[in-house]
């Protein structure tokens, strides 16, 4: 069940852009391993894996970073880094993200922490972590809060997300809080020495974070209750935040009733990450005024599609929207969310290649003006290809340059319905030029497929391809099967029914 309206979200969504947002905290490298398991070690009772390929994500603070970049703000980091070969890769991931750095110290007595996850058949099979925990010496932190007074003016929310590996752990984090007093401040603290977030405005707890710092059972609804009111309290803040895994999550508020929103039905492949998730939509919502009741909703709506992911993941707003556009009765999705602009085919492929197991990405296009079997053929041959299908449409006036003025007998519109109606489709995109050229170079597929009436040596996109490092597949065609054929095989009956 949908706990908030699609258009409301919309809104929302769009109030996102822009933003600016300015995260402190515990930044972390995510190195990935991805592989497959067929046997076990003969050295050890362990999994022998056949690795496929490896990736690198932002961790801890810097998965918040990515979070709220990919949502639509604006985002600075301020923290500290060490000058080794992690810390450089971490910095330059950063800045191809367009996160401003002005705010990041790189300390020479700092290691930079880095967790691998080896993953096989999509499940974590083993994680390492590479890390010293230590606190940050003096001279970093007033550099820090040097940088915070000369901004503080720039940003729209603070977040604070403490990982508990020192950089957080003095008493420096309530001169940071004060500085940006009457600006949102919304933190995803640990549960250790929790009085240093005394004048946030929102902080966000898992269940076992909120039990570690109450002292109460949060299994319970009368001990979450205890746990909520006993935080508010204590720590004398406006809102608390408990998200409790598939119990959904509890909001509590000084002299207010809790509100509570249900976990939304969701195929969980992993929770790296997830609270991270919360976190950012929360305080894109502090930072756009956005009613908590109703952040709290899309924050819900948001960790549900996260959770559908492999590895410390990210949601992007179309995601957001995408997911809210399930019918409630049966479940099926608007084909309609699949037809895309250029530039928005382009921005969600380059937010895929960002992910931990990038999908493979295969293009195909065509006029589909009559769409029949050898069409469907061509589709299920490109979608075999790879994980993610992009048709490329000729617009109506492509076509009438390409088959002559008799055609397209259908729109562009109601032909890109009926592809996006079709299963094995991800995205519909219509262009108004004769050849795909320049679709193609927006969105550098891996796999492009062209139907088999095509040869290699002809194909005017081949150099193309080729040059970004894709490959072209000549899928088979049925015989008797063309859109000419139907319209030819159309007229002749007529013909032959009024003699």
């Amino acid at each position: 069940m949908n706990l908030i309206e699609y258009e409301q979200a919309l809104a929302i969504c769009r109030s996102f852009r822009g933003r600016r947002l300015l995260v402190v905290g515990d930044l972390m490298l995510d190195y990935w391993v991805w592989g497959t398991v067929s046997r076990i070690s003969p050295e050890a009772p362990v999994p022998v894996v056949d690795i496929a390929h490896h990736s690198y994500t932002l961790g801890g603070a810097a998965n918040v970073v990515a979070n709220l970049k990919t949502l639509g703000a604006e985002v600075d980091m301020l923290g500290v880094v060490g000058a080794d070969s992690i810390g450089r890769r971490l910095r330059l991931m950063l800045n191809r993200q367009g996160i401003g750095l002005g705010g990041l110290i790189v300390d020479e007595d700092y290691p930079t922490i880095m967790k691998t996850r080896i993953i096989a058949n999509n499940q974590q099979v083993v994680r390492a972590d590479l890390e010293t925990r230590c606190a940050i010496g003096e001279a970093a932190w007033n550099k820090i809060l040097h940088w915070a007074k000369n901004h503080r003016a720039d940003y729209d929310a603070l977040v604070i997300s403490d990982y508990d590996k020192g950089l957080l752990w003095g008493d420096h984090l309530q001169e940071l809080i004060k500085i940006f007093d009457g600006t949102p401040i919304v933190a995803g603290p640990k549960p250790t020495k929790l009085k240093r977030y005394l004048g946030c405005d929102l902080i966000t707890l898992n269940a076992k974070e909120a039990k570690e710092a109450s002292g109460f059972n949060t299994a319970t609804d009368v001990g979450l209750e205890q746990a909520g009111r006993f935080l508010l309290d204590d720590l004398q803040l406006k809102n608390v935040l408990i998200t409790l895994g598939e119990r959904g999550m509890a909001l509590f508020r000084k002299g207010e009733p809790t509100i509570k929103v249900p976990a939304l039905a969701s195929q969980v492949y992993d929770v790296s990450g997830a609270g991270d998730t919360v976190l950012s939509v929360m305080a894109l919502g502090a930072a756009c005024q956005v009613p908590i009741f109703q952040a709290m909703n899309l924050a819900s709506q948001a960790a549900a599609v996260v959770v559908r992911k492999v590895g410390t993941a990210t949601v992007s707003c179309s995601e957001l929207l995408d997911s809210l556009q399930m019918k409630k009765s049966c479940g099926q999705l608007d084909p309609s969310r699949k037809i895309l602009t250029a530039e928005e085919a382009a921005a969600r492929v380059e937010n895929l290649r960002h992910a931990p197991n990038p999908p493979q990405i295969v293009f195909t296009n065509g006029c589909f003006d009559i769409l029949h079997v050898g069409h469907i053929n061509t589709l299920l041959a490109a979608r075999r290809e790879g994980d993610l299908l992009i048709v490329g449409l000729n617009s109506d006036s492509s076509v009438k340059r390409l088959k002559g003025p008799s055609r397209p007998i259908n729109s562009h519109n109601e032909r890109a319905q009926l592809l996006a109606a079709l299963e094995c489709v991800d995205m519909v995109v219509i262009f108004d030029e004769d050849t795909p050229m320049a679709l193609l170079e927006k969105l550098r597929p891996d796999v492009h497929v062209k139907g088999g009436d095509y040869k290699m040596d002809d194909l005017p996109e081949s150099s193309l391809v080729k040059s970004f490092g894709g490959r072209i597949v000549l899928a088979s065609l049925i015989p008797g099967h063309s859109t000419t054929e139907i319209i030819l095989k159309s007229q002749t009956m007529a013909k032959e029914s009024s003699q």
